[in-house]
């Protein structure tokens, strides 16, 4: 994660310290999104759900113990603790893994695909075969019908998640993570012979209604995030996501500003939905870490349209004499860390 020449990354729930006393810059001078820190993924146990992302795709990470004052405020938590794992997800962007503890929270709560508010992350590997045995040896649940890959269209260049144009088809497969998160593996297209299995990634997101949440993505967040005009029935899709015959999808995806990291979204229709809709400390928990400009005033505008604020009192955190953040709810339960300067005109 890069911030700017005169921020660190680091584990942090934030992912940063100030090594100097100088804003975050905002170079668009925009209130909302100007680019992406990483994603968060809560764990009930980080060991165990880092073994298996290092076990399946070969990612690296070390779990540690974080100092948790700020977190606490940031996540309304009193005397909680924090432990944390950074991971890189080749090509894309950070994926933190974290976990709670000195306070009561949900554990082992699963979503289903078609509930509103699952997360579920999608990496582009160079060899689904070899990551789909990997899976099966770590006894990973498999969702996708067959538990085998299958071809579905996709709507990005498998060479990298930066090519946001219609691509064609590639194989794909869902699976379940130790915590139940979702994990789509999807063939890539490697440009280049480096080792790893990871080339890209994209985060992904069921919403309850795209009109509704383009509204809060697109109108208060300032992307530009496209949706299909309509629902489609795709068999292979359906395949892909464990779902019946009859189900419907409709989906949206773009990039986050100032950033090449892809989002995707996806609104399922004829089958049952329940809210899945987590604090930050619980396991199974999601969410990102997200950049914005003029903070204060994109708080004052979420709260105006009636969004959900997390943090302690609903207000911005100092986390340090030029760093504020934030907790806020999207409308689906995705739990969303805005992170600005303190300075009022950037």
């Amino acid at each position: 994660m890069r911030v700017c020449a005169i921020i660190v990354s680091v584990w942090a729930i934030a992912g940063i310290v100030v090594t100097a006393q100088a804003p975050v810059p905002n170079p668009t001078n925009k209130t909302g999104v100007i680019g992406l820190m990483h994603a968060i993924h809560s764990t009930n146990d980080v060991e165990k759900t880092l073994a298996f992302y290092q076990a399946v795709f070969g990612l690296n990470g070390q779990v540690r113990s974080f100092p948790s004052d700020k977190p606490q405020i940031l996540t309304n938590s009193p005397g909680a603790s924090l432990r944390v794992a950074m991971t890189q997800l080749k090509g894309a962007f950070n994926f933190e893994l974290t976990e709670f503890g000195n306070l009561e929270r949900q554990l082992h709560k699963q979503p289903e695909i078609a509930d509103p508010g699952a997360p579920m992350m999608k990496i582009i590997v160079r060899d689904i075969d070899t990551v789909v045995a990997n899976a099966k040896r770590a006894n990973a649940p498999i969702i996708t019908r067959g538990a085998a890959p299958v071809i579905v269209p996709i709507s990005f260049d498998a060479a990298g998640p930066d090519k946001v144009r219609p691509a064609g088809e590639a194989k794909a497969i869902i699976m379940r993570d130790p915590d139940g998160y979702f994990v789509e593996a999807i063939q890539g297209k490697p440009a280049d012979t480096a080792d790893g299995q990871v080339i890209g990634a994209i985060m992904g997101l069921t919403v309850r209604d795209m009109d509704e949440t383009l509204k809060y993505w697109n109108g208060l967040l300032g992307l530009e995030l496209q949706a299909d005009k309509g629902f489609s029935s795709h068999s292979a899709m359906l395949d892909l996501m464990g779902l019946p015959k009859g189900a419907s999808y409709r989906m949206a995806g773009g990039l986050i500003s100032g950033s090449n990291a892809r989002i995707e979204m996806i609104e399922i229709k004829g089958v049952p939905r329940k809210p899945f809709d987590l604090r930050v400390t619980d396991a199974n928990a999601s969410g990102m870490a997200i950049r914005v400009g003029h903070i204060a005033a994109l708080l004052a505008k979420i709260k105006a349209n009636g969004g959900r604020v997390l943090s302690r009192n609903e207000e911005l955190v100092e986390w340090s004499d030029t760093i504020r953040n934030v907790f806020v709810k999207d409308p689906n339960g995705l739990n969303l860390e805005l992170v600005g300067s303190a300075d009022p005109n950037q």
